[in-house]
Formats: structure tokens, C-alpha cells, sequence
């Protein structure tokens, strides 16, 4: 290999991570519709070379995700306690929304088509099953919470992180997301299925 071919190697590195690096902070500030030309202007690249790299916006969400998904695939690997991974799971997915407004964005079909979605869906779901499995097992968290209702438990999440104007307490945030968290806990008298419980 030639000196330059390892040099454009080397810049086409760069202006990937650049470029990623560029679409995390505009769709964390403006959410997965954002313009890509103001991606690739803070990249510092032209649309071309983002093109290049990027050639459609689904292409960038799905990189910035993988990011997402391997960091929640150490956090598992690293909890203390296994039992504790799958609420571990969710505090995680909890600081991404707050922290990023186009988080939410992957659920809007507006957005992010709904294949995308799905498959989406299903990788974090296979990352949560044993997590929640083992919480079961373990007693902390009620029997009858089925794997998919992980993504109704981030919807719910989703809302509470995202309060309704300038001025919300952080505190009401705070509380509702225990308020959800809590519903996930060992409780026989609301079971899930509709039953009555006496």
C-alpha cells in the first residue's frame, strides 16, 4: 500500500467521524429531521464526501444507533448486579432522551420509516430479553412484563422526559419517571392481562 492510499484511508477515517460526530449534535439539538447540509457545514466536509460516507439520512441514524446499542451492550455486561440490568437499561435510555431530542424521533414514523423502526426495535429488544429474565427470576420486576413491553414502557418515558414548555419543573420529570418505573415492579394487584387479581 502506498503512502498516499494510506493517507486518503486515513482522511476518509476522519471525515467519517467527523461527520458522525456532526450528526449526533444537530439531531440532538434539532431532532432526526434536521437539514443534512447542516451536518456536512459542522462536519466540515462537502455533501458529496458526506454522501460518500452517508448517501441517505436513514444511513446516518443507523450508525449513530449502533454507537447506541453497543454502549447498551457494555452497560449489561458490566452491571453489578444482573438482576439490576434491565432497569439499568432503561435509566440508560432515559439519559439518551434527555440528553437527545432525536432519540424520541426513531419512534415518529414521520421520520424514520417504519422497517427502520422495526428492525431497530428488535435489535434493543434482543439485547433486553435476558436482562429481563434475569430481573424476573430474581423477583424484581413483575412476572407478566413481556419483552415488547419495553417499547411501550419508552414511549411512556419518552413523554415524561420531554415535558410541555419552558418553565417544567425538573422535579415533576423526575418523579414521573419513577411513577413509570415503578409500574414495572412486582404487584399482583394490577396484573396485565385484564384479569381480576381476587
Amino acid at each position: 500500500m502506498t503512502t498516499e492510499q494510506k493517507s486518503l484511508r486515513a482522511d476518509a477515517r476522519r471525515n467519517r467521524n467527523a461527520i458522525l460526530a456532526a450528526a449526533r449534535r444537530v439531531f440532538a439539538e434539532r431532532g432526526f429531521d434536521a437539514p443534512l447540509d447542516l451536518i456536512a457545514h459542522e462536519a466540515g466536509v462537502g455533501r458529496g464526501t458526506q454522501y460518500r460516507h452517508f448517501p441517505t439520512r436513514e444511513c446516518l441514524i443507523e450508525a449513530i444507533f449502533d454507537d447506541n446499542f453497543e454502549a447498551t451492550e457494555r452497560m449489561v455486561a458490566s452491571v453489578e448486579d444482573p438482576a439490576d440490568g434491565y432497569v439499568q437499561i432503561l435509566l440508560l435510555v432515559v439519559d439518551q432522551m434527555i440528553e437527545n431530542r432525536g432519540f424520541l424521533d426513531v419512534f415518529d414514523e414521520r421520520v424514520v420509516a417504519p422497517e427502520v423502526q422495526q428492525g431497530y426495535g428488535e435489535r434493543l429488544l434482543a439485547i433486553v430479553r435476558p436482562a429481563l429474565e434475569r430481573a424476573q427470576a430474581a423477583g424484581r420486576v413483575r412476572c407478566d412484563l413481556r419483552v415488547e413491553d419495553t417499547l411501550v414502557l419508552l414511549r411512556m418515558l419518552g413523554a415524561v422526559t420531554q415535558p410541555p414548555g419552558v418553565g417544567y419543573p425538573p422535579a415533576l420529570v423526575e418523579r414521573g419517571i419513577a411513577l413509570v418505573l415503578e409500574s414495572i415492579e412486582p404487584d399482583p394487584r394490577l396484573p396485565l392481562d385484564g384479569s381480576d387479581p381476587r
